[in-house]
């Protein structure tokens, strides 16, 4: 007798097992998925059209993780029948009854719609009336999903009752394979433990000379729409790129565009912003001169500017706008991937349609749309040509023979990956927008996306913004990326020809001292700069003999943070951070 008690008790404990909180961040990297978590590990071989491998379970204080891994790649959110069963009062006899247990969650990933059933007839649901978030949005093997926690899928009712569920994934296909196996169950209790909420990312550069990209999506010529204008005058100005690329300006010239950068971020440069419409949808506006212009495939929106960077950076650099074609378009995005390559190969190879000098930093930014078949991403960052007929041998595209980085970041304020969001929509959060680059010239120091909606009021405070304006402004997210270039030899922290160079007091209240020492006669240009690069105070632009010199720098106006004190012979130039403090 005490031996069938043992049993039974080994039975119950090895079912129901406890989690560890985790702080997943749904971004299809998998690299958080660590620790000692549930999982559940199924029979190979036993289905039919998909063979379910194994599930991972986690929760942090807003949402259930699971990560399923099969067989083979697939479209996760399109053409498979993979059903998930959630039993969120841990009780068979209510619910959808399926594999022993009462499913209160029914969602079918393939047809992207769900039932709540807990009336009859059951209610549907959306992905945004139980929070679903999935990544990767490209076809794989391995997926991790998201729920909330705190949701009421029917307006009334909680998802979740209590803290005990089951869980149980099918494929619905005939002869489709279960998980766990039929007849047995998978209990999983969350674990309450509080975890923080992500450190926030400061929108601030870390270093003046960082090129500052931003991709945003437009939403149907949102910079045309007077009643929308506002917002993205607010959220461009919040983050002051010096780069962007701009999609579905269908109806938006580029000289609209320009006219918005010049009053809400003004250049002292005589010319303001330039900005360039190729392929009659995506404008790239830039801080600086554009050389030149390609576009790279007829009748498609994929266009590439070479820009005149400073005299600081050693290279100028290529920018790619790309708003790929939407939606089931694989083919039509494969096309366009395989032409993205071409172009890149034929720029690193005398002779051809443009000629790049070795080591000229390049990025692939915009909506490229990346929601079927992962080969349309493979392409873009290896090279791997698929119409090698149309468009010749692929190969590597870096100047190294390497991959291009894929930057995939997360929101600044919450641990998504998700670029575009549509709550209307039957399609879940996915990442649509993209930064690809050439790793081997220029480094992603910071990267994030805005949405303002999930951010604390006190941060949306800070940057002059309110709740809801990336949700009124367009369906996709603004994302920034930090990049650091190659500068010129002659950029360097200690002088050569400038013997001496002490700035003092630093952190400093009122006023700024600087003492310099010109070995020889040269062009002198001095300014302060914030951290976004504008021009807070030119001090010298002249010609100066050669000798000692001495400045006092009233910085009274300055606001508290950090700033940048720039000093710039004919051949050389040096950058000091300098902190304000006001009293």
């Amino acid at each position: 007798m005490k031996s069938k008690i043992l049993i039974l008790l080994i039975c119950i404990i090895s079912e129901i097992l406890y989690s560890q909180v985790l702080p997943v961040c749904i971004d299809g990297k998998f690299e958080d998925w660590t620790g000692a978590m549930m999982s559940y590990t199924d029979t190979h071989g036993d289905g039919s059209e998909i063979d379910f491998y194994e599930f991972t379970v986690s929760n942090d204080n807003d949402f259930l993780f699971i990560k399923l891994v099969i067989d083979h790649e697939i479209k996760f959110n399109t053409d498979n029948d993979i059903y998930l069963y959630l039993d969120t009062d841990n009780n068979s006899n209510t619910g959808y009854y399926v594999n022993d247990i009462g499913a209160e969650l029914g969602w079918k990933f393939g047809g992207r719609y769900g039932y709540f059933n807990i009336s009859n007839p059951p209610v549907n649901l959306y992905f945004s009336d139980i929070q679903l978030r999935s990544a990767p949005t490209v076809s794989n093997n391995i997926f991790e999903i998201a729920i909330g926690r705190n949701v009421l899928p029917d307006g009334t009712n909680s998802l979740f009752v209590g803290d005990t569920l089951k869980i149980c994934f099918c494929d619905s296909s005939p002869n489709g394979d279960y998980m766990p196996n039929i007849g047995e169950s998978f209990t999983y209790i969350f674990d309450n433990t509080y975890i923080p909420p992500p450190e926030p990312v400061l929108f601030e550069k870390t270093d003046a000379l960082f090129i500052r990209l931003m991709t945003y999506n437009t939403l149907n010529s949102g910079l045309s729409d007077p009643a929308r204008l506002p917002v993205f005058k607010r959220l461009i100005t919040a983050v002051s790129p010096d780069i962007i690329t701009f999609n579905e300006c269908w109806y938006t010239s580029y000289q609209e565009a320009k006219n918005i950068l010049d009053e809400i971020l003004p250049l002292n440069n005589g010319s303001g912003w330039h900005a360039w419409k190729i392929d009659g949808s995506d404008i790239t506006c830039t801080r600086y001169p554009v050389i030149d212009n390609w576009l790279i495939l007829t009748d498609h929106r994929l266009s590439a500017s070479l820009i005149d960077l400073p005299d600081e950076y050693e290279k100028d650099i290529l920018v790619i706008n790309a708003h790929l074609r939407c939606c089931d378009e694989d083919e039509i995005r494969q096309i366009e991937a395989d032409a993205f390559a071409s172009f890149i190969l034929d720029a690193k190879t005398p002779g051809g349609i443009i000629d790049l000098p070795e080591g000229t930093p390049f990025v692939l930014s915009g909506d490229l749309n990346l929601v079927g078949l992962s080969q349309q991403l493979k392409t873009l960052t290896t090279g791997e040509i698929i119409n090698t007929i149309s468009f010749g041998n692929g190969g590597p595209l870096d100047w190294d023979n390497t991959d291009l980085k894929d930057l995939n970041c997360r929101q600044s304020d919450k641990r998504m990956s998700y670029t575009w969001r549509s709550d209307n929509s039957e399609y879940s959060p996915g990442r649509l927008d993209f930064a690809i680059f050439s790793n081997s010239t220029m480094k992603a120091e910071k990267a994030y996306t805005i949405q303002t909606e999930v951010m604390p009021q006190e941060r949306i405070d800070l940057y002059g913004l309110q709740f809801d304006d990336t949700r009124t402004a367009s369906d996709h997210f603004p994302m920034v990326t930090d990049f650091s270039l190659s500068l010129n030899s002659g950029f360097k922290e200690n002088f050569t020809e400038i013997l001496e160079l002490d700035i003092f007091p630093n952190p400093a209240t009122d006023n700024l001292q600087i003492l310099f020492d010109l070995s020889e006669n040269n062009y002198v240009c001095i300014k302060l700069i914030d951290i976004s690069g504008k021009v807070l105070q030119k001090v010298i632009d002249e010609n100066l003999s050669e000798g000692k010199y001495f400045l006092k720098i009233n910085i009274e106006d300055f606001d508290s943070g950090i700033c940048f004190f720039v000093l710039k012979t004919k051949s050389e130039i040096a950058v000091r951070k300098v902190i304000v403090l006001r009293r």
